[in-house]
Order: C-alpha cells, then structure tokens, then sequence
C-alpha cells in the first residue's frame, strides 16, 4: 500500500522457489524485488514452488496479500529423454507441473493483475511458452475466459541461459573427460536460443541482470524491450574489515554443486593454485558454499578447505578474513552475488570477464581481471603481496557498490517499468485492408477491428473491383452502432482493377496513423491483436516494423493437414529471420515511406519483398507472438494449388529463393532416380531405405505439428495420410509456378534473380 492506503495496482509474481529465506542468488533477487514492489503500494501476490509442510515467513507474510505454494515436481529420468528427443530444450520442462498450471489460471481469472512477473526462464513456459501463446491465440487465457484486461506480462531472465550453455560447451569441450557433457550443452544451446528468443519476444517488458545479458537477449529477439534491473545486496549491512587472517587465503563462495562453480573450482585448484605456491607458499584456498559436489569434495586437501553449508553470519565471517576473493567463473551469465559481496565487504576481487559480468569491476581500477590460469594466478599474487594496492582496489570497489548495487539504487528502475507498462501509452494508428470479393467476410474483421481495447483511430479499405456486394457490405458494418460506439472511423475507397500492392499503398497514403497496420479479409483477430502490435512503438523509437503472428483455424481433415504441413507452429520462429505475413503486420508511416511502400509490379508475394526492402534499409523487426490472427487454410487441393502456384511465380517474377527451388527440382529428380533404383534387385535395398529415410525426414516437422495441433488422436490418423499429399500439392505447384515467373522476369530484361544481399530466411 502507498502511504495514504491506496493500492497502486496489483501485481503478481510467479517464481521458481520461495524468496525466504534469502539464501542465495536467486532468492536473494526476488527477495528484493517483491519487497519493492509491495513498498511502492502495489498489492502483491505470490505464486511459487516450495515445501507446502513448512510454514510461510514472516517476512513474505507482510508482504503478500495471497500466497501459493505447489510441491516441486519429480521429474523422471524417462521424461527427460522424451524432451530430448522431441527437440525441446530440457530446461524449459525441468518445473513442469500441471498442478501449478492449474493454480496459477485459477489466480489469474479469480484476481485482475495490472502486471505479471515471471522470475527465471524455468518458470517463463507457463505463460509465453508455445502452450500458453496457443490459447492465448484462441482466446482461451484464464483472463479472457473471465472478461478481464489482460496483464502485462514481465519476463525478469536472470541468466541469458543460451549464453551459459554455449559458453559451458566450448569450456567442457576442452577436456576428453567432459566432451558428452560439451555436447550436451550445444545442443541444449540452440533449443535454449530459440525458446528463450520467444519468451522475451512474447513479454511485455525483459529484465536482465546485466548490460552483457541485455545485448545477448537483443541479439536474439530484436526490438524488445529490454530493462536492466541489476542484481543488488544491502550494501550498508556489510562492514569494512582491515584485518584479513594469516596465513593468507583466497576465498571463492558460491553453490557448489553448480556446474559453473564446480568448473571454477576444479580450474582454480589444479590450474591457478600451484602457480600461487610457486609465490606464496603458505597461501591457503577456502571453497565456500552449500552442497559441494562429489568434484569439489575430492579438491579438499593440504591448504584447500571445502566448508560445505554456512549460516549468513559464518558466510560473512569467513570472506571478511578473506585477503582476495577470486571469481574464477570461466562459463554462465547473469552476475555473481558472491563478487558484490565482495566489494562490499571491501575485500579485494580478482576475476574472469565472466566473473565480473554486471558488476561494473573495471580492471585495474576496481579489482583485477584475468582470463587464463597464469595471468589470473599472477593478478592473485600481485595482490597478496602488496597491501596498499589491496586497500585502494577495494576501496573503491565498495564505491562502486554503494553506487550501483545496493537495492535502493536498483528497484526505483522497475516501479519505472511497471508505470510505463500500466499507463497504456498508444501512439496514433490505422488499421488498412485490401479486399475483392470479400463480402462474406470483410464484415467479421470490420468488427474484429472495432473490438479491440483500445481501437485504431481509423481503418482505411481499398476494393479492388468486386463484383459482388463487399463494398455494400464494408459500408453497412461501418454504421452499425457497436463500430460507431467504439469511436473506429471506417472508409472504403473503390480502385478496380487494383492489385494487392497498389491496394495497400492507396490505403497507406491515405491513413492518418503514424503507425500502420495491416490485416486481410478472412482473418479473425485476437482479442488484443491491435494494443500487442503497436505498443513496441511507443516503448522503443529504433523498432520500425512489429511482426504479429497468424495460425490456422481449420474446418476439416483436409485443412488440418494442409495447416500442419504449411504454417510453422510459434515455437518454430527465429525471430532474427522472421518475415511477417501482411495479414499481421505493423510498421511505421516513415518506413513504408522509405521503403517505397509494396511493389505494385508484383501480384503475389508482395508482402514478402517489401519485408525484404525494409531489411535492406535495417530496419529493425521485432517479433511479437502475441499478435495473433486466425485464418482457415485452403479448403480443398486445387485451391492450395492455385494459391501455391502464384507464390512461387512471384518469387520468381522477384528473383528470389532460386537455391531453394533448384534444391526441390533436385530432391524430386534423385527421388525419381532412388525409386527407379529400388525397382532393382541387383542394387538391394539401399535405394529404398534412402528414399524413405528423406520421405521421413520431409514430413517430419508436419507430423510433429499434427501431433501438436490435433484435438483427438483419432484426428491425429486421420489427418496423417493426408500429409504427403499436401506436400506434393503444394512442392509441384512450386515448380510449375516458378519457371512462369521466371520467364516473365526474363522476358522483362531483368537477371534470373536478385543478387542484392539478404541476411533472412522465411518458414514455408
């Protein structure tokens, strides 16, 4: 509550374990975080995994007004390999539980939350991962289902996880003994990239510990909104002491069973401290932290002390007698607690890059930074031996703490986010469609447009020439009373003859919006399609185009089948190569300038070669999951057909895709050849078993979807045979479309393809 008893709003934090008590990195975080929130009169409620037999603390009591907390689950060694093999990352199901799932829909249709906080990546799935997003995109989220705003959902990552497991492979890589875990984890890595790529694309607002981590999180979802929330310590609680022990030590603290800390433990023993002894002969290595692992237990020995569990107190004791405290973290991300500790306590830190990642340690200034075993060694030494060096390096170390990490310095910046989230700043938009022939359906978007919270200023419609009643139709809807109340304005501009392209420039030029958005007939929108779209614009100036998402809304077997084959799944999606579709799409009025707005030269494919001009001018795109519209596929073959034929002959009237075109002649050409082959006895089944093995990997991913995507199992079979027709349909109407193009483009003087550089790929 604020101080004259007014709720500010209510906030709800999602997190992997309960904040108290506060014993390590994690906890300590969301400790914090949650008591600032409460402090700047939020109301606040909890939802965590814990030990439901033990009582809640005081200190999360005061600060939540509803708590929740659902058993750890216990997840089976069988449960992971099914994870592996289904190409899921294994940490985005190592919290599964459908009993938290359940609890946390059942709080978020009970209570109206203004923000969602999800803390850590384990965590993250149960609201923007591909599940969550699927019924969000149906309009089936618990909010939705109870007539409340959404939240807005704040992703607080507190290690870029992709960076860590790349990072650990290429260390572990380095040794025989630990290449299955290197290999692990670059595998691991890609699956991470991606997933973690979707969750801060899916969030309203990203947290990161670090300046690193920020960057890492953009390189992956660009144009998010990425807010550095540092990891911080109550650096007044810690007291300066002058008087480390004798003999000298060199401290290292940390959770001890984690695997970077286990990394930097056996590197720091066996590689660093000889090259310590060789100088100071009786220095002594205390490695102190909880749950030592097997690894690190075998490290204790003459001079090396493994301590196991400490109380804060113990803990504290033990790092002030320390003489250097050394980070030797060589894989991760995020930022050691451990190293703000240290500079608290004033005591001198000697670090990787990685160890001293978000602490703002600049070397030779605040401490002493080293990446290989002698130069670390030598930086240790340095420091034991003089003392008047040690005394000025922490010295201002705990400047820098003071400065930058002590909470007060840190929490003002995410009441800051929340404020901004909650104020639902819009800037002025439109909406604009094209249409022909459209009567059955332009007045379902109308009013899908008019649904939405808060509405456009305007949609402009071009017609194209319909001979049917769409134009009657466009003008009916925009009287209704629903449109009139919702204060959308509607115009409709008649240019028969007018293709898609010279459509949406007609309706561009003439809408009002500084931001434009697009969408097709036949769409059905999400119910915050519009808000999701436009809000990057107003939170980042450098984001030029939001690319929202579209699935399927089949009817029949057919359409499942054609659906799992042709439209990627969310969790499909890079967003670094992402190319929106015009049926969701938002971009800036100044872009669509730049860029020369779509090329009306070309009938089909159009929204494909403007994305490709906004790249080239580097725009940045960001991807937004959660921008959803719904469209039902093809109904029948001959329809896919048609539709399939006129992409392929506008990627060839625009040069485009040709190694990907002359890879399908080619795989259609040696597959004739295997089946000729398998026809012959003398050349025994390996012809066969070739043209099966790439028969199976081609449908691969569209069984996969299948499975995903079907209601029952008994749709599953019957829309499985289905599968390779569609393929088939859809890569022959491909090849005969392609050369069409081509010949156009030819006849025309123009090369057989664009030469101009691009950095992107499309999902087909």
């Amino acid at each position: 509550m604020s101080g004259d008893g007014t709720t500010t709003g209510r906030v709800l934090f999602v997190m992997p374990q309960m904040p108290w008590p506060a014993t390590q990195g994690t906890a300590l975080r969301n400790f914090h975080l949650m008591k600032a929130v409460a402090d700047a009169g939020f109301e606040v409620d909890l939802i965590a995994f814990g030990d439901t037999r033990l009582s809640i603390a005081v200190e999360i009591a005061a600060l939540c007004r509803v708590i929740e907390i659902v058993p750890v689950p216990m997840r089976s060694l069988v449960a992971r390999l099914r994870t592996f093999l289904a190409g899921e990352p294994d940490l985005a199901w190592r919290l599964s539980s459908p009993e938290f799932s359940s609890r946390l829909d059942s709080m978020l249709r009970d209570r109206e939350y203004d923000v969602v906080q999800i803390e850590g990546f384990e965590m993250a799935g149960f609201l923007l991962g591909p599940g969550a997003l699927r019924r969000e995109a149906w309009d089936r989220a618990p909010w939705t289902l109870v007539g409340h705003r959404a939240p807005r959902i704040v992703f607080d990552d507190h290690n870029a996880e992709y960076q860590l497991q790349a990072s650990a492979s290429r260390v572990d890589s380095q040794l025989p003994r630990r290449w299955l875990r290197a290999i692990y984890s670059w595998v691991q890595a890609s699956r991470i990239r991606r997933r973690e790529a979707l969750y801060a694309s899916a969030a309203d607002a990203c947290l990161a510990v670090s300046d690193e981590d920020a960057g890492f999180l953009r390189q992956v979802a660009p144009g998010v909104s990425v807010e550095v929330i540092a990891n911080g310590i109550d650096v007044p609680s810690y007291r300066v002491s002058g008087s480390p022990t004798v003999p000298p030590t060199v401290f290292f603290a940390g959770k001890l069973d984690y695997r970077p800390n286990v990394d930097a433990c056996e590197w720091l023993v066996r590689s660093v401290v000889p090259i310590l002894r060789a100088s100071v002969p009786e220095v002594r290595v205390v490695l102190a932290g909880r749950d030592p692992s097997p690894a690190v237990r075998m490290l204790a020995g003459p001079g090396v002390e493994v301590t196991g569990y400490l109380s804060d107190a113990e803990m504290r004791a033990r790092l002030a007698g320390a003489t250097v405290a050394v980070v030797p973290i060589r894989m991760g991300s995020g930022t050691r607690f451990k190293v703000l500790e240290a500079m608290a306590a004033g005591v001198p830190v000697v670090a990787t890059p990685f160890g001293a990642a978000g602490s703002g340690i600049v070397d030779g200034v605040h401490g002493l930074l080293s990446e290989d075993a002698s130069d670390l060694g030598a930086s240790v030494v340095r420091l034991l031996r003089d003392a008047s060096l040690r005394e000025s390096m922490a010295g201002r170390a705990r400047q820098l703490a003071e400065a930058r990490h002590d909470w007060s310095a840190i929490t003002p910046r995410l009441i800051d986010v929340y404020r901004h989230l909650i104020s639902d700043l819009r800037p002025t938009s439109s909406v604009i469609a094209t249409v022909r022939n459209e009567a059955r359906t332009v007045g379902a978007v109308i009013s899908g447009v008019a649904r939405q919270q808060p509405p456009p200023a305007e949609m402009v419609i071009v017609d194209g020439g319909s001979d049917d009643d769409t134009v009657r139709v466009i003008r009916e809807f925009s009287s209704r009373q629903d449109v009139i109340a919702s204060g959308l304005r509607v115009s409709v501009r008649s240019e028969p003859g007018a293709n898609i392209s010279r459509g949406r420039n007609l309706a561009g030029g003439s809408a009002v919006g500084s931001v434009i958005a697009a969408v097709d007939a036949g769409t059905v929108l999400a119910s915050d399609w519009f808000s999701r779209l436009v809000a990057p614009f107003e939170r980042d100036a450098g984001v030029g185009v939001v690319s929202g998402f579209f699935v399927g809304a089949p009817e029949t077997d057919w359409e499942r089948a054609l659906a799992a084959t042709t439209l990627p799944l969310v969790e499909d999606i890079d967003p670094v190569r992402f190319l929106p579709s015009s049926r969701s799409v938002a971009f800036r009025r100044t872009e669509f300038a730049r860029a020369g707005g779509y090329p009306e030269w070309l009938d089909y494919g159009e929204d494909l070669v403007f994305d490709l001009a906004l790249r080239r001018l580097g725009v940045v795109f960001r991807f937004q999951p959660r921008a959803v519209v719904r469209f039902r596929p093809r109904p029948s073959a001959t329809a896919f057909f048609l539709q399939y034929y006129r992409y392929a002959r506008g990627d060839g009237k625009a040069g485009l895709f040709a190694l990907r075109h002359a890879i399908r002649y080619g795989a259609y050409i040696g597959g004739m050849v295997l089946a000729m082959g398998a026809s012959h006895r003398r050349l025994g089944v390996l012809p066969g078993a070739l043209l099966l093995a790439g028969a199976i990997g081609y449908l691969r991913r569209p069984v996969l979807r299948l499975a995903i995507t079907a209601t029952l199992p008994a749709d599953f079979m019957r829309c499985l045979p289905l599968l390779p027709l569609v393929r088939v349909v859809g890569d022959v109407a491909k090849m005969v479309g392609y050369p069409v193009g081509l010949w156009w483009r030819y006849s025309r003087g123009l090369p057989t393809h664009d030469r101009r550089p691009t950095t992107v790929r499309t999902i087909e």
